[in-house]
């Protein structure tokens, strides 16, 4: 694996690849995986072969543990595209990973699909590593390489399959949930209070265990089941408060929408000011000289241009420019849900809302207006 340049740098951690066209980062917290796997597993291999020795195969375990995070994750990626979502991107992290994909279109059965084949490769891992021990010298370095992380995958397989949100068991649960019940906003909700009972229950498990055989629960096993509950717990928390908002937000879109209307940037502030009288729209957003919109006119600054120059001064020099992801195409039966969650993946305060299949202009939405309408919904259903 090379160091990735300062090029590929971005708010996910460093790009360390593409799979079929979909970027791969490796998280900035997943560091710490590393060290906390050479903190381990160094000492006692140190022991017996010395320090460098234990370092090494440590720092190896540590890169074949992320070579498993990756297939876990290419094979979420994998099944979305072939369920036609399109995947924005693969990170390795130090909860493990994670995969962004447009789920607009998505079916309980395509979501169940996506969520299963990670903990399936897992599986399969495990299984390739079982069958590959039988032909490696026993005791030797490869050997012992190869029964960890055949364990690891085991583990970390069946663990995904738990069925609690957030894991992929819970995934396929709040798939059922939803196909049964025809809301998705339940399924999650069902999903994170089971998410939640799993986090108990394992954190009990932790520390009943030992004390059933007459032992004191390991501090070490005792940190990493509260870190893992934890997770889970804030996981399954979130994925409540998402059901309740799916459930809020599967209504109409037009709430939450500003009346808009386009402009060229190359046009000048006084053609802008005709065009606001002529529609009444609240927001006026600009084009490039393709059309595409960049940016909503700062209203505040087009105010403070003195009107000897209006007629000669551009938009483009009150333009608040955007990021090309502000432009969401969704169809006509979309809902408020869908601009939520895209909103959501792409850390979005402002978005252009167009029909996806004429192109027309729908409207502006604002983060702070969803955030009231959706507020107002949960708080008179009590859910705040």
């Amino acid at each position: 694996m090379t160091m990735p340049s300062a090029a590929d740098r971005s708010a996910h951690g460093w790009r360390i690849g593409r799979l079929a066209g979909t970027p791969v980062y490796l998280g900035r917290s997943w560091p710490i995986v590393a060290v906390v796997i050479v903190a381990l597993f160094a000492p006692p291999l140190a022991r017996a072969a010395g320090m460098v020795y234990g370092i090494l195969v440590a720092l190896a375990y540590a890169v074949l543990l992320l070579v498993s995070v990756l297939v876990h994750e290419a094979a979420h990626a994998s099944a979305a595209r072939w369920s036609g979502h399109p995947v924005d991107r693969i990170v390795a992290d130090v909860w493990g990973g994670h995969t962004v994909y447009d789920a607009t279109r998505s079916t309980p059965g395509t979501t169940a699909l996506v969520a299963v084949v990670g903990p399936l490769a897992n599986l399969a891992l495990a299984g390739l590593g079982y069958l590959l021990q039988g032909s490696i010298a026993p005791g030797t370095t490869l050997s012992l390489l190869t029964v960890v992380v055949t364990f690891a995958n085991l583990l970390v397989g069946l663990f995904n399959l738990l069925p609690g949100l957030p894991l992929d068991g819970g995934q396929i649960l709040s798939s059922a949930v939803w196909a049964l019940t025809g809301s998705k906003g339940r399924g999650l909700a069902v999903a994170g209070w089971s998410g939640r009972a799993v986090a108990a229950l394992g954190v009990a498990w932790a520390l009943g265990w030992p004390l059933l055989h007459g032992s004191r629960p390991d501090l070490t096993t005792l940190i990493w089941a509260g870190l893992i509950g934890v997770f889970l717990w804030r996981g399954a928390s979130a994925a409540i408060q998402s059901g309740h908002i799916y459930e809020v937000t599967s209504g109409p879109i037009d709430p939450v929408l500003d009346s808009a209307a386009l402009i060229s940037a190359e046009a000048t502030i006084a053609q802008a000011i005709d065009v606001v009288r002529a529609t009444g729209a609240a927001v006026i957003v600009a084009t490039d000289v393709s059309g595409w919109p960049v940016g909503v006119i700062d209203r505040q600054a087009a105010a403070s241009v003195s009107p000897e120059v209006v007629a000669a001064a551009r938009v483009s020099a009150v333009v608040l420019a955007q990021p090309p992801a502000w432009v969401i195409a969704l169809g006509e039966g979309a809902v408020l849900t869908d601009v939520v969650r895209v909103m959501g993946e792409r850390e979005l305060s402002l978005a252009v809302l167009v029909d996806e299949e004429s192109r027309r202009l729908r409207g502006v939405v604002r983060a702070e207006r969803v955030n009231e309408v959706v507020g107002a919904a949960l708080a008179r259903r009590g859910h705040t």
